[in-house]
């Protein structure tokens, strides 16, 4: 490959660019999703998580107790 001209290592210049560019997007976004999957106090994806399967278990003891209760009455 030659570089002859100024045009040409613009173009290199150019491709080089656009592709650190390409991986400092792809490395920022990999960093934000990661976040998101690690407990911060309540915003995060994992901290809903946690939330839903707490309240899961929470429902799923006052169903149990009330198919309890309601066999004793029976």
């Amino acid at each position: 490959m030659n570089v002859d001209t100024p045009g040409d290592v613009a173009a290199l210049v150019t491709i080089a660019v656009a592709i650190l560019g390409a991986l400092l997007w792809l490395i920022k976004a990999q960093v934000s999703l990661s976040k998101e999957f690690q407990r911060n106090g309540g915003s995060s994806t994992k901290d809903a998580l946690y939330r839903i399967e707490r309240d899961l278990v929470q429902i799923r003891d006052r169903l149990d107790q009330h198919i309890d209760n309601h066999h004793r009455g029976s």
